[in-house]
């Protein structure tokens, strides 16, 4: 499956949410902590978690970018090529552990409409 290349101005190694402020949860999800790929706050509407690189890019499904791109250009990323063979990503839980590696340590940085206030 294909994906695009997104890019943020100004943030690196981060893991970014993007929010569908237009796509409420039936309840409200508790997230899973950081150390497992989420954020640990309690979403209303339907959020995603980019893990943005060093140079502030993220490869999102295409499918995905279309349902969202509105909402990333809110957020200020730009559109890059698409990638035809994106490198595979590891979905679900491993054995990471708090604190620890690259997925318990992660600055969050919540999007706009994930902001409180």
């Amino acid at each position: 499956m294909p994906g695009v290349r997104i890019q943020h101005p100004t943030e690196r190694n981060v893991r970014y949410t993007v929010v569908e402020g237009d796509r409420p949860y039936r309840t409200p999800y508790q997230c899973t902590p950081p150390e497992f790929g989420g954020c640990g706050r309690v979403h209303v509407f339907k959020t995603h978690h980019l893990n943005i690189d060093e140079t502030g890019s993220c490869i999102v499904g295409d499918v995905l970018y279309e349902k969202i791109k509105l909402h990333l250009w809110a957020e200020g990323f730009t559109t890059g090529n698409v990638v035809k063979k994106p490198p595979v990503m590891g979905i679900g839980l491993g054995d990471q552990r708090a604190g620890t590696g690259a997925w318990g340590n992660i600055p969050i940085v919540r999007g706009k409409e994930d902001r409180d206030g």
